[in-house]
């Protein structure tokens, strides 16, 4: 079986106690033996299929892990929903990991470092023993995790994570490939909230302003007998079957446009929309409470004219909720439509600040792909290097173990200069060659880069390493001495300008580079912009030719870089949002104006007459609305600025 990944990653290791824990849909073998064995796994069903075509076949059969491990078949499980936060690839027994400790970077015996690939998983007999557990496993490695570290004041400890609550936890960390920030969501769902009260508003508004056409018709039903109660009824029958249609239609709608809502959100394409019954529970009660919050108050205003004054025509505009209401309503939507507008303009233009901020080293027309980081591929690295320089377009190459700005996070506890203790914090570990700071552009603020080597000689830091450990001058490091965990003592030649090392959402970390072939797992090629796509297929064809059994996945830097901003450059897609609050705003304020010019036709034949002209009287009626318009702007202004600020707070914004 051909490998794309790196060792670490997409290989989800287990006993079988898993299966006991998560139930999984069994197509064959057994749970309760599959992975207690060395070198065995149980595949999910489309990898079954796509590895050995029918899944009868599967079992007993031998596929190869990394280029180096073969594992025996013991077992297929269906495959988890689309949504689901365990997107399982393969399931290999725990037994397995064993003699293949440097492979996968553990050890059962080291209490000083630690990974996110390895995580326990652990059922509850009762839900209320969590705070109990949770205090339990906190001491668990308590003793061994101070020993050395009394200076550096570093607290580890082991938490507990309720399992319903991995998703959208962000102090913890999530691991679903669909999660999504849960204040995000909250954001979504105020936004859509604030354009569903603006068309209510719309709807009190131009029902109140048309009450007076109505007037006559309860006049007569009140002569005939009809109660308060049985015309209250009636127009909130009305309003149900307005707002019955506006559902009706927003969900044909909605399944129309549902292939859009991947530029706004991760969702998967099999999202269940009229299947799920708390979505039609959610459409009712959203359907009622817009019945009840825009139909009852013009309902009430209808129902209590006085039938005497009604079938006399002696109603006004203020016996039906009056101008004050109306103006009031046009200020709060039009506050609510200018603020959207200023979020959704501050939003872009923090996008395209990200966009074009300099983060310390080129992005542009740099080729990347990952390869299998066994033995036998690493002894190809040469000779592949060679390969790759001598196609036409090529301008250099580098191995590392990722590359300068990465979804990557290793740390690791760190002594500078010789004979000293550990520094108070940790530092990022990235492993490269002599060509990576030609190939991404990495510019030194003082000494040179590392010699070629294969292993540990040189190192290289940042600038914020220096600023952290209070050194004001960089030359002053060179030839210094420098020593990563329990390792041997590396002398420092360079130091390196500072560049993110993740997303720009975070901080510019400390970070201490140097060579080791053991670790290196990835290819940034270095290309020219003449003949790009002719290039790309020059190395896709070098790569299957030094490494046929592995597959090529090939992406450019900074798509990777985008990847980082996927989040904000959906969200901002809601300055839709913004256009739509306006849009309904502009509707309301038309229909309320159409109004008004209707009632004041005689007024305006009259002033035409004695020689008003059409900008005149269009002035004349604007202004009312105007003043609205710009009475609005006051208010959304510093609740605009506030709201930006506050969402900064939170992380909503970038």
């Amino acid at each position: 079986m051909k490998n794309s990944s790196r060792p670490r990653l997409n290989w989800v290791c287990s006993w079988s106690r898993l299966f006991k824990i998560f139930d999984l849909n069994w197509l064959s073998g057994d749970p309760a033996t599959a992975l207690n064995e060395v070198n065995t796994t149980v595949l999910p069903q489309k990898l079954a299929k796509k590895c050995f075509w029918r899944l009868a076949e599967a079992l007993g059969q031998t596929i190869v892990m990394d280029n180096r491990i073969p594992l025996i078949v013991r077992g297929v499980v269906e495959d988890l929903p689309s949504n689901c936060d365990f997107p399982l690839f393969i399931l290999v027994s725990y037994p397995t990991i064993m003699p293949n400790k440097d492979l996968y970077f553990y050890d059962e015996k080291e209490w000083g470092s630690c990974s996110s690939n390895n995580q326990v998983f652990a059922l509850l007999r009762d839900a209320n023993q969590f705070s109990a557990a949770a205090a339990t496993s906190a001491l668990i490695g308590k003793d061994e995790y101070q020993k050395g570290n009394e200076r550096r004041k570093v607290s580890k400890k082991h938490i507990l994570q309720p399992l319903a609550d991995l998703h959208f936890n962000e102090e913890a960390g999530n691991s679903g490939s669909h999660s999504i920030s849960k204040s995000r969501l909250w954001v979504l769902a105020c936004i859509g909230l604030l354009v569903l009260v603006m068309a209510c508003f719309n709807f009190i508004n131009l029902a109140t302003a048309l009450a007076t056409l109505r007037a006559k018709e309860v006049g007569v039903r009140k002569t005939l007998g009809g109660s308060r109660g049985a015309l209250v009824s009636q127009f909130m029958g009305e309003t149900a079957l307005i707002v019955l249609l506006s559902v009706l239609a927003g969900v044909v709608l909605a399944k129309i446009c549902a292939p859009l809502l991947k530029h706004i959100s991760e969702v998967p394409d099999d999202l269940p929309f009229l299947s799920d019954p708390s979505a039609i529970l959610f459409l009712v009660l959203t359907a009622l409470a817009v019945c009840l919050f825009s139909g009852l108050y013009p309902s009430l205003v209808l129902s209590g004219y006085n039938p005497v004054r009604a079938l006399k025509n002696e109603t006004n505009a203020s016996a039906a909720g009056g101008a004050p209401l109306r103006k009031a309503l046009v200020v709060m939507q039009f506050t609510i439509a200018q603020a959207l507008i200023v979020g959704a303009i501050v939003t872009i233009g923090q996008l395209d600040y990200i966009r074009n901020m300099d983060l310390g080293f080129k992005k542009d027309l740099i080729y990347t792909f990952a390869f299998s980081g066994d033995s036998t591929s690493q002894a190809k690295l040469d000779g592949f290097k060679q390969r790759l320089l001598q196609i036409p377009g090529v301008e250099s190459a580098s191995f590392s173990s990722d590359q300068p700005s990465s979804g990557n996070t290793w740390t690791s506890n760190f002594a500078f200069g010789r004979g000293s203790e550990d520094a108070p914090f940790n530092t990022n570990l990235k492993f490269c060659d002599a060509d990576y700071t030609k190939t991404y552009g990495l510019q030194l603020a003082a000494g040179r880069w590392m010699e070629p080597s294969d292993t540990m000689r040189e190192a290289v830091v940042n600038e914020t390493m220096l600023k952290k450990l209070g050194i004001a001058n960089p030359e002053s490091v060179i030839g210094k001495e420098i020593r990563i965990g329990g390792r041997r003592y590396l002398q420092l030649v360079g130091v390196v300008q500072d560049f993110h090392v993740h997303s720009a959402h975070q901080a510019i970390e400390p970070v201490v580079m140097s060579t080791r072939r053991a670790f290196y797992w990835e290819t940034g090629v270095k290309i020219m912009p003449q003949n790009i796509a002719a290039t790309t297929e020059a190395i896709q064809k070098t790569f299957d030719a030094t490494f046929p059994e592995q597959v090529f996945e090939g992406r450019y830097f900074d798509e990777s870089i985008a990847r980082f901003y996927s989040a904000e450059n959906r969200f901002s897609a809601c300055k839709a949002c913004a256009g739509l609050a306006i849009l309904i705003s502009c509707l309301g304020l038309f229909g309320l104006a159409s109004h008004a010019a209707a009632r004041r036709t005689k007024e305006i034949g009259i002033r035409k007459v004695l020689g008003a002209s059409v900008a005149g009287i269009t002035g004349l009626l604007a202004k009312d609305f105007l003043k609205l318009v710009v009475f609005a702007i006051l208010i959304a202004s510093p609740l605009a600025y506030f709201l930006c600020k506050m969402a900064d707070r939170f992380c909503l914004s970038y």
